[in-house]
């Protein structure tokens, strides 16, 4: 019955392949290759230097102007050497780095590519990932071995509500106490360095808040029940758990989530929120949505067992986090031998789109003062309200001595509503959608997402530069005129009054201001989705403004996904470490990787500590560099927090996207910029800010982190029994500095441990944060149903967008949207042979993604041939995601067509190179390109 149909594919398949090869050699036979974005002049206007500044190089923008790169020696076409005792062959950069340290240590793998043309590098295949090892076990909240008392065993509802009542008068005698503070004038002041700190960095939403201090009222009630009975810290977890809130007279002090519909869930685009990515069960919290809490790798520690902050083993308290800032951290250059300064900050990028950590506010939303104006400290009735925990400054500080400060302001991070909906410890909230989703860009719910929508064409809001007519080329995030922030540098530093078109910046998170370098980063992502929505426009001009920006955010967020994966964490965390756990990303074809039971959330010991590694590569100057790789000026980092004003110079974003390819990074040590240490969020003219490595030692013991042993532990290093056991990962000069400050080696804390940690040969970090890292991202790939490479998802990628998305580098996104017109391959990496700069026309060493697989089908009724047994039929196409079971090997299309028909479920089908896809897909699902495929469908299943 099918034979006709089955000669009838046959002969059209020759067809199509003799025309391919006698007519269109290009990849896309079946239409002439697009260009990826709009033209761009080809020289952009020349502003000259700041006054004062001497030009030392060449006009870099002259008709005649062409970048001079450093001269290496011209790699030969030739056989590619074993790596590592594997066989390579000559690839495109960006194919080569995961693994980039293996290519370093091989001689002779500079290599000409396939064409002639392009620079490559020798490499073998991406390893095979080992089986899958599983996320951290969540905490147990009744640890074995602990046993309860007999006088709680008997606590019930009743007792539990009457300390919700005595709880709901320690709330109003909170609120009572941050209302004494503003009367007496005590505030954190607008404009100092803690209200920057407080307000700006950690900014809030009103809803946020409300949550927040809502939350409060659970906690309360822990507390007072545990007052009550005694109860043990270790045992009180376990007593209070067995509650649920909705049980309790607080039954309405946390919000409740609605069930995901079968519209949403079939959805192949990611909700602005986050919801419906993992089903959840009627009555629970969705993992992953904003505003809701960190999980956990190990229990917390509160010194009462609820929210007091850790203590020393022997019950003492644990020494100032000043103090170990002053002994252990040093501001020491130490450059890395090959990665750029980008490497700290794509990490800071991406951390502001997993993760915002709320800081503490008064119950009508303002930062709450922790220390006086003038830097001492407030008296126990005004910190009453135990939403703050400052940090104490020795008398004999050898820098805040100078300027009279004994207070570092210091407000806790805020209480969320727990996703288990029960009593307990306290947990803290992320204000951000906890996926790799590009929220910092779109937003993390519908209604910031549509504030930075134009709602034309698929598009973002810009701010259009003047004199500049050419579509997206100079275009930088919109300014965000609701803020009262002053994101404009003073006349003291520039020499002129603030011009006052320049604002902040707005974005789906409003720390894209934070620096210079950040708002550079970020900007590339906005003009990268603005043009690829333009083109998708081109290639489906049926296409709505809503089905233009859905896709083109979906195709953006797996960019960002690809680029984290295949140039970032192999950076980090090694790619051991990578192909242990099954992080390393596909070389071809998909992953079934999706776990419906790992929590994508993010880990509170990732958001409090491990990932701050970061902080430890951060340059105390940002610096501008031209197009001939010259420095012309840099800028001080104590000058520029919220400070957007260099980025609105045309020519300075190109300039400081440079900057960050061409400056060396760091390395992850215990040296830290002071710019950090001492003028964090510095006041102008105090000459004075606050201490990062302070604050991110308290924001641990805040969140109640254990010491860094049980990490050891939990990271398979053995217990430290004394601090000589420490020698193992610690140079001698750490342990003994550890040994004169803590009193037990349980003690250390996690962050000031893990940045001194001897970094794993092959990763940036050491032992300790990479498996808190790697476990991280674990989590991030295998519980994202909308991750880019999975098959059989209802946002799965047809093949040929995947192959297409795997050309994704951020060098070829900085070439495609800036003026910058040359880079070096892998964007990452320090320039060096193996990494030259190059021309961004050189398409063959940095690739560019083609969007033609994202044209539309015409799915017209002349397109669809009918066999004899009813199915439709059509050449080149495909249906994305819905994918039934494993791919099948099958002699062609028609035999493909028969196993649908034959498979319960199956209504859809995609053939290609013998092999077969069955699919269940909705009906009117869209279909794609395909080239030299066949597809099908069973109308009378749909």
């Amino acid at each position: 019955m099918v034979l006709r149909w089955l000669i009838a594919v046959l002969v059209m398949e020759l067809l199509f392949a003799l025309a391919s090869s006698q007519k269109r050699p290009s990849h896309y036979p079946d239409h002439p290759p697009l260009k990826q974005y709009p033209e761009r002049p080809i020289t952009p206007d020349y502003y000259p230097p700041a006054t004062g500044v001497k030009p030392n190089y060449h006009n870099p923008y002259a008709s005649s102007y062409k970048p001079v790169p450093v001269e290496y020696p011209t790699p030969q076409k030739k056989y590619c050497p074993n790596i590592g005792g594997l066989e390579s062959r000559c690839r495109p950069a960006k194919d080569c780095a995961v693994w980039y340290d293996a290519v370093r240590a091989t001689p002779g793998t500079a290599c000409i590519l396939g064409n002639g043309k392009g620079h490559g590098l020798c490499c073998p295949d991406i390893p095979i990932n080992g089986r899958y090892q599983a996320p951290f076990k969540k905490p147990n909240p009744c640890d074995e071995g602990i046993a309860l008392d007999p006088h709680v065993e008997h606590i019930d509802l009743v007792a539990v509500n009457e300390a919700a009542l005595a709880g709901q008068s320690q709330m109003e005698s909170m609120i009572a106490t941050e209302k004494r503070l503003t009367q007496k004038n005590i505030v954190v002041r607008k404009g100092s360095g803690s209200f920057t700190h407080s307000w700006v960095f950690f900014h809030s939403t009103a809803d946020s808040v409300k949550i927040s201090n809502s939350s409060l009222y659970g906690v309360f009630a822990v507390m007072q029940l545990s007052r009550r009975y005694r109860i043990k810290p270790e045992q009180i977890e376990c007593v209070a758990n067995r509650f649920r809130l909705r049980d309790t007279i607080l039954f309405d002090t946390c919000p409740i989530h609605p069930n995901c519909d079968e519209r949403t869930l079939a959805s192949p685009f990611r909700t602005m929120n986050g919801s419906c990515n993992n089903a959840h069960p009627p009555g629970h919290t969705p993992w992953g949505l904003p505003k809701t809490q960190y999980q956990r790798a190990l229990a917390p520690a509160y010194a009462d067992g609820v929210w007091m902050p850790r203590l020393a083993k022997d019950g003492s308290q644990l020494p100032p986090p000043r103090l170990l800032s002053l002994s252990v951290i040093r501001d020491i250059d130490v450059p890395s031998d090959s990665d750029s300064t980008f490497v700290m900050q794509y990490g800071q990028f991406i951390d502001h789109d997993m993760l915002e950590t709320m800081e503490s506010k008064s119950a009508d939303g303002l930062p709450v003062p922790c220390c006086t104006d003038e830097g001492n400290f407030l008296s126990e009735e005004d910190l009453s309200h135990g939403k703050c925990i400052p940090i104490e400054i020795p008398k004999d500080d050898p820098f805040y001595s100078k300027f009279r400060q004994r207070c570092m302001q210091f407000a806790r991070s805020a209480p969320s509503c727990r996703t288990d909906g029960r009593l307990g410890h306290v947990e803290q909230m992320n204000q951000n959608t906890h996926f790799l989703d590009l929220s910092g860009l779109y937003g993390s719910d519908d209604k910031v997402a549509a504030e930075l929508r134009t709602f034309e064409k698929g598009t973002l809001k810009v701010l259009r530069r003047p004199r500049h007519g050419y579509h997206h080329g100079m275009d930088l995030h919109p300014p965000d005129n609701d803020t009262d922030v002053d994101c404009a540098l003073s006349r003291a530093v520039t020499g002129i009054d603030p011009p006052e078109e320049v604002k902040c910046f707005r974005a789906g998170d409003n720390r894209i201001n934070v620096t210079p370098y950040m708002v550079a980063s970020q900007t590339v992502f906005l003009r990268e989705h603005n043009g690829v929505a333009d083109l998708l426009a081109t290639l489906n001009p049926h296409w709505d403004d809503e089905r233009l920006y859905q896709e083109a955010r979906r195709i953006l967020i797996a960019q960002m996904q690809h680029i984290t994966y295949n140039e970032f964490l192999p950076i980090v965390i090694g790619r051991a470490k990578m192909q242990q756990l099954g992080l390393l990303p596909l070389q071809h074809g998909f992953s079934r990787d999706y776990d419906e039971n790992v929590n994508p959330s993010i880990l509170n010991e990732f958001a409090a500590a491990a990932f701050r590694f970061g902080h430890s590569l951060v340059p105390g100057r940002q610096d501008l560099i031209n197009q001939r790789r010259v420095k012309e000026r840099d800028i001080l980092l104590r000058q520029h927090f919220f400070k957007t004003q260099e980025t609105y110079t045309p020519g300075n974003l190109d300039k400081f996207l440079i900057g960050l390819a061409t400056v060396p990074g760091q390395r992850v040590d215990n040296f830290f910029t002071e710019e950090l240490t001492n003028h964090l969020f510095e006041e102008e003219g105090k000459g004075f800010g606050m201490d990062l490595v302070s604050l991110n030692i308290q924001r641990g013991r805040d969140h109640g982190l254990p010491g860094y042993n049980a990490y050891r532990v939990l990271c398979g290093l053995p217990r430290a029994e004394e601090f000589h056991d420490l020698l193992d990962v610690f140079p001698p000069r750490i342990v003994e500095k550890f040994e004169f400050l803590y009193s037990s080696v349980d003690d250390i804390d996690l962050f000031i441990a893990g940045v001194s940690e001897r970094p794993v040969p092959g990763a940036l970090v050491g032992p300790t944060f990479q498996c808190i890292i790697a476990d991280q991202f674990l989590r991030l790939k295998r519980g994202d149903r909308f991750f880019y490479d999975l098959i059989g998802q209802t946002g799965s990628f047809t093949e040929e967008q995947l192959n297409e998305i795997r050309k994704t580098s951020y060098s070829r996104l900085v070439c495609d949207n800036s003026h910058v017109k040359s880079i070096q391959p892998l964007f990452f990496k320090a320039e060096s042979e193996l990494n030259p700069v190059m021309d961004c026309e050189s398409f063959e060493s940095i690739p560019r993604m083609n969007l033609y697989p994202w044209k539309e089908a015409d799915t017209g009724a002349s397109v669809w041939n009918t066999a004899e047994d009813g199915v439709k039929w059509s050449p080149n196409c495909d249906f994305e995601g819905y994918n039934i079971g494993s791919p099948l090997r099958v002699i062609d299309g028609g035999q493909c067509g028969r196993k649908c028909i034959d498979t319960r479920g199956c209504n859809a089908f995609w053939s290609k190179d013998g092999w077969c896809s069955l699919k269940d897909i909705p009906k009117g699902l869209r279909e794609t390109k395909s080239e030299n495929s066949i597809c099908g469908f069973l109308p009378w299943q749909l």
